[in-house]
């Protein structure tokens, strides 16, 4: 991929931006808009490979419009460079088949793991999106309580011995946040101590 086009109006995240790809593309041809006018008519009069996009960031851009770039230019590689704020943040990437989606304040490197996945085919969630999502995605049940991703995988170390601080180290979460979690989970499952925790997991099969 050599073509890219930026469609931002963050100045500081566009330099940024152009600084990482220069450094990792050689000579690459790099085009900036900030209207979903200037976006439309660059996609016609250019060939893009990469564009790499902020939604958020665009006057007058629509919901629908990711899925109509994708549709009218599929040999486009899309990627989303945004802050995550909710689970609605990434549904385009989800449903509409997007290559990649980045943190604004995911590291350098972060992109190099991006564009080397998706131009070899790939999709692309980086880290700090997924692990932001493990905490608002709510995984499927049969019962009353409804246990997000993030819960799921405390309760699951919580059954398996593993207390607080180490469980807050692997998920890369402070101690005050475990606790917070742990709490809810307590809430939901209508139980009061770790002990009584690590038997509904073992009920559950969970462990």
């Amino acid at each position: 991929m050599k073509n890219f086009l930026i469609a931002d109006s963050e100045n500081l995240h566009i330099i940024g931006l152009r600084h990482t790809l220069k450094k990792m593309v050689k000579t690459p041809n790099l085009r900036v808009v900030n209207s979903r006018e200037e976006l439309f008519k660059s996609l016609d009069k250019n060939d893009v490979d990469c564009l790499i996009i902020d939604p958020n960031n665009i006057f007058l851009f629509y919901d629908d419009d990711l899925k109509i770039i994708k549709t009218n230019f599929p040999k486009c590689k899309i990627i989303i460079l945004s802050y995550f704020k909710n689970k609605q943040t990434i549904d385009s990437f989800l449903k509409d088949n997007i290559n990649g989606f980045i943190s604004k304040d995911c590291k350098e490197q972060t992109i190099y793991d991006a564009l080397y996945k998706i131009q070899n085919g790939e999709r692309y969630l980086c880290p700090k999106t997924l692990n932001a999502l493990m905490d608002v995605l709510v995984l499927p049940s049969a019962d009353d309580e409804k246990l997000t991703l993030r819960e799921f995988e405390i309760l699951k170390q919580i059954a398996q011995g593993n207390n607080g601080k180490n469980i807050a180290s692997d998920l890369f979460i402070s101690i005050h946040t475990f606790r917070t979690h742990r709490k809810n989970i307590m809430k939901k499952t209508g139980r009061h101590t770790t002990s009584e925790l690590i038997l509904y997991a073992l009920e559950k099969k969970i462990a």
